[in-house]
């Protein structure tokens, strides 16, 4: 019996009364094989859709569903995934991957016929996934008051999930069979890919069965499997499993051992979830992963090699546990485990989110409007917006153009779509761009190394091509209708590169280039030494900066061909070298400046007004000379909005940069030299921000000084993070038994007690309870070294004093 037998009837009785639940059950309890199944069978609903984030898995769980109900694989049970349909009229069970899911809500946002839709492996937090789901939500929510939503995840973040979802939350029980875990220490982190064989080899050594061996990528399993070639006996088969093989490749990994023999499968993340490969007991984990992580300066997504988290170790351990009692050796110590992250982060918070904003827009909503569990930064949708209207997928007021649709129904990354339709469309004018786009797209696809000259690779590919490319090329020639070219119309290629990636059109700087999104980036030593401007394909390496493919650019070709990237802007800025305004009208693209003459009109206040705006926003609050005096006032600004969120707006300093214009920009119309600049009233400017009133409510929660019992007003010193601090003497809080209270006692105040020479003696928070103990010790050091002061027995009934006994 499986685990989430046990919890079916709950389950089920939930959905009597919530259109949404939430099922939390570990690896082995059955949730993605036994449930749906068991729903279907049970006429719970007509019809289900069940979402899996993994291509393998989804077609895996899909075949293995249609065996159990000795059907071939298209009648009740359903498969649905890009190049891959399965489906038929008796349908009732539809398993789908992400991308499908979004479409057909976005075709059909009622989901007519559809009872349920179920999410399965949801703590991935894919951006499709959470897409997907924020589109169920509002479905359910204005169409479907009966559509029927459930989520599930082996590690959920419970609470908060449940608390977002406003449903209850059924728990399973996990795994079948124990699972020991076995610890192996690293004395050197660096080296853990060089360590991997000797554990495998160990592992098998120890422990009977084939085992799973989770690596982050293909070099990786490549590096290990070679390394086990003389290591392992003959009849210990080494396979490899990962996403981009084949299905017959994948299948073959996944099947049994033969008998008589063992298995041992090399795997990226793709076998961390639902998927059961039979004969395995054992697990050897790296911990590591391949994550993907957008660099928003650059616009490139960069690969790297992270820890995992916690939640996804225990997951791959999940896979020993399966068939029969297992273990995982995990490379590493205990402690190292325990301080890796509880759960990755969401893809939504570290990744491109370009599709997802343009999804939205299809959709009829703006992303921040949509219901999502993390919502992006606000700098991340600018960019993403930013390179929609380069893609002419929104106009200037971020609204949706027809074109926008277009890109949107091809099917493909947006880059991508917009370079096909429009070269399509350039087809008559420039003979053999389209062509050209293909094997572009198929270049990028396939991911064939070649010359950092786009130009050469291209060519060498049409010569020559690699297996890989020529299966990406057929797929695209084929979807477009287009006949392999008898040569490439390479003398396009600047405008083909530049329809995907506006945002990487570059411009000599130094030894560099910067790129049209404002990033500065490093040239190849070898090419393009005479090139002003460049068409860059690919970055990466180093903070995305490294320039891995490019071609140059064909300014005149592209600015007839492209006119809606070149602006014509009239620009006032201040040069800080030579300590004057530039007032200049230029054409640019993005931040390329392509074209500058001086500007025959004479700068007005409001374009001086922008210059220094601009200028600020460069070099932050620290520009103006009384910024040491205003820190305090931003802190207790920043305070206030802390713990009175509905009346104090958010003030610190990356806010307020972001809205110069609104505060500061009154303020500098007669400022016309930098000195004035650096010189101006910040105070003043900063404290308009909040009217009268509640520039009095700041001083009573937070008040700049607090007058004592001896009558003196003492400065407060205020922190962001802690408690605040008043440093005082002694014998002027004689009296005193109450700590003042900040912000209705929401906010600490530690106070520091000082002696006659302003030297500390005592730190507390509890000024009776310091009287009546350490006190005594105090009073009789200080009786001794300043007789002239007062130092009462009681001090919590004395009188309070800032002068010597003699003057009392």
């Amino acid at each position: 019996m499986l685990p989430i037998e046990a919890v079916y009837g709950q389950l089920t009785s939930e959905f009597a009364n919530n259109k949404t639940v939430l099922l939390q059950a570990p690896p082995g309890a059955g949730k993605s094989t036994w449930l749906p199944l068991q729903l279907l069978r049970d006429n719970r609903f007509n019809r289900i859709i069940m979402l899996e984030p993994r291509r393998l898995a989804a077609r895996n769980i899909a075949y293995f569903l249609a065996a159990q109900q000795n059907e071939p694989l298209g009648q009740s049970i359903g498969l649905r995934m890009r190049n891959e349909v399965n489906l038929s009229n008796d349908t009732r069970l539809e398993i789908v991957t992400e991308g499908v899911l979004t479409r057909m809500l976005q075709a059909d946002p009622e989901l007519t016929d559809v009872d349920l839709v179920i999410f399965d492996e949801f703590h991935e937090r894919s951006l499709a996934a959470d897409t997907a789901l924020a589109f169920a939500l509002e479905t359910q929510s204005a169409f479907r008051d009966d559509l029927c939503i459930l989520v599930m995840s082996a590690t959920l973040d419970g609470e908060r999930y449940q608390s977002f979802l406003q449903c209850p939350i059924v728990s399973s029980d996990g795994r079948s069979f124990p699972v020991a875990e076995i610890y192996q220490p690293l004395n050197d982190e660096a080296k853990w890919l060089e360590a991997m064989p000797a554990l495998v080899t160990l592992a098998l050594q120890q422990q009977s069965g084939s085992a799973l061996v989770f690596l982050p990528g293909q070099r990786e399993i490549k590096y290990v499997q070679q390394q086990l070639i003389d290591r392992l006996s003959n009849d210990i088969d080494v396979v490899a499993l990962f996403g981009e093989q084949d299905k017959a490749t994948q299948q073959t990994a996944i099947a049994p051992a033969q008998l008589g023999r063992r298995k041992v499968v090399l795997t990226t993340n793709v076998a961390e979830t639902s998927l059961t490969i039979e004969g395995i007991r054992i697990v050897i984990d790296s911990g590591k992963r391949r994550a993907a992580k957008f660099n928003i300066k650059t616009g490139v997504t960069e690969l790297s090699t992270l820890s995992i988290s916690r939640s996804s170790a225990i997951q791959r351990a999940g896979r020993a546990g399966r068939v029969e009692s297992g273990v995982v050796y995990r490379l590493g110590s205990h402690a190292q485990f325990e301080r890796r992250d509880k759960h990755e982060t969401p893809e939504i918070l570290c990744s491109d989110i370009t599709p997802l904003v343009l999804e939205a827009k299809v959709w009829g909503t703006n992303i921040n409007q949509l219901p999502l569990l993390d919502k992006p930064t606000s700098a991340a949708i600018t960019q993403a917006e930013s390179l929609l209207r380069q893609l002419e997928a929104f106009d200037e007021q971020n609204k949706l153009t027809a074109l926008g649709k277009r890109i949107h129904e091809f099917g493909t990354e947006p880059r991508l779509a917009h370079m096909l339709i429009k070269a399509t469309e350039m087809e008559q004018q420039l003979p053999g761009i389209s062509a050209l786009a293909c094997y572009f797209v198929a270049l990028l696809e396939s991911r064939v190394n070649g010359s950092p000259e786009l130009r050469v690779t291209l060519q060498s590919q049409f010569e020559r091509p690699h297996k890989a490319f020529s299966e990406q090329l057929n797929v695209w020639l084929k979807r477009l209708k287009i006949n392999k070219p008898k040569e490439l119309a390479c003398e396009y290629l600047s405008v083909v590169v530049a329809l995907a990636f506006p945002d990487r059109l570059a411009k000599r700087r130094g030894q560099g280039f910067v790129l049209a999104n404002g990033a500065g980036v490093n040239t190849h030593e070898s090419y393009w030494l005479d090139s002003g401007f460049l068409a860059i394909a690919t970055l990466g390496g180093h903070k995305g900066q490294r320039i891995f493919s490019a071609t140059e650019l064909d300014l005149p070709l592209l600015q007839q061909q492209l006119p809606h990237l070149f602006i014509k802007q009239s620009v006032c800025e201040f040069d800080e070298k030579r300590a004057r305004f530039l007032h200049e009208d230029r054409t640019v693209i993005g931040s390329l400046i392509v074209d500058a003459k001086p500007c025959d009109k004479p700068i007005d206040v409001q374009a001086r007004t922008q210059a220094w705006i601009s200028l600020v926003h460069k070099h932050g609050l620290a520009l103006f000379s009384q910024y040491p005096q205003v820190e305090q006032l931003l802190t207790r600004m920043t305070l206030a909005q802390r713990f009175y969120p509905q009346e104090f707006k958010q003030v610190d300093e990356a806010a307020l940069l972001t809205n110069l214009n609104m505060w500061l920009a009154p303020y500098l119309d007669d400022i016309k030299q930098l000195d004035q600049l650096k010189k101006f009233d910040l105070a003043n400017a900063l404290n308009s921000i909040l009217s009268w009133e509640l520039q009095q409510r700041l001083g009573d929660i937070l008040p700049v000084r607090i007058r004592v019992p001896s009558g003196s007003n003492i400065k407060v010193y205020y922190q962001l993070d802690g408690p605040a601090k008043l440093s005082v003497k002694m014998q002027e809080v004689y009296g005193l038994n109450d700590t003042p209270k900040l912000c209705d006692g929401q906010l600490s105040l530690l106070m520091e007690l000082l002696s006659p020479a302003q030297r500390p003696l005592q730190l507390t928070q509890d000024l009776a309870n310091f009287w009546q103990t350490s006190y005594k010790d105090v009073q009789k050091e200080m009786k001794g070294r300043y007789p002239k002061h007062f130092w009462p027995d009681d001090p919590s009934v004395a009188q309070a004093t800032n002068k010597v006994k003699s003057r009392m």
